[in-house]
This record gives C-alpha cells, sequence and structure tokens, in this order.
C-alpha cells in the first residue's frame, strides 16, 4: 500500500489544505487504500505516480465533502479586496486533478476495463 505519511505531505505541499494532519491522515489512508487495490502485482507501490494520484484522490474527497457538509460558496474579504470560490468549481477542479493523475499512474495500475463489440462487414 502507498505509505500514507507520503500522501499527507503530498497532499499539504501540492494542495495546501488548512485542516491538521489529524484530520487528513485518515482521508489520506482511505485514498491510499484505494489505490492499493488498483495496483499491478510487482509495482512499487511508494512510486511518485501512484503517490501523486492518492494525494489528488484526497484532495477531490475533501474537497466534495466540504460542497456537501457547507453552503458550497467559500469568500474572503480583505478591505476593498473579495474573493470567492464556488465549491462545485473547486470539485470539478480536484476531479480534473484526480483523473490526470490517475492517467499518469495507468502503467502502474490494473486494466479492469473490458470492452465487448461486434464488427458489421
Amino acid at each position: 500500500m502507498t505509505d500514507s505519511w507520503n500522501v499527507l505531505s503530498l497532499l499539504k505541499d501540492y494542495y495546501a489544505p488548512q485542516m491538521s494532519d489529524e484530520e487528513l491522515l485518515p482521508v489520506c489512508e482511505a485514498a491510499s487504500s484505494e489505490l492499493s487495490a488498483m495496483i499491478k502485482p510487482g509495482a512499487d507501490p511508494n512510486d511518485i505516480r501512484l503517490v501523486c494520484a492518492a494525494a489528488a484522490m484526497a484532495n477531490y474527497r475533501l474537497n466534495a465533502r466540504s460542497v456537501y457538509s457547507e453552503s458550497g460558496i467559500s469568500s474572503f474579504k480583505a478591505g476593498d479586496v473579495s474573493i470567492s470560490v464556488s465549491g462545485s468549481e473547486a470539485v470539478a477542479s480536484a476531479k480534473a486533478d484526480r483523473d490526470d493523475a490517475l492517467r499518469r499512474a495507468l502503467p502502474l495500475l490494473i486494466d479492469d476495463g473490458f470492452f465487448f463489440g461486434q464488427v458489421n462487414i
């Protein structure tokens, strides 16, 4: 299984979530566990592509959870400057990051896709 502490470190470096390690580690462990079921036998579970994929999966989970636990809008105002981000936009961005990270890790993942079709001549 991909080391959860490596995933946590990368999650904090890449995505800078505003939570403590104690709050983030279970999410990283869940992402590592989910990813470990997809890793090819013999592949190094601590390959950077897999660590990045697990961190992206954890980030996606955190963003999805924040949308459902809050109103979905996050805003900040300091003086005349106001910044607001839609929760659905953050989830869409996190999903795109997750999908990209999983695509990069494809050589290390089990191919579980199957296509059955008919050729008409």
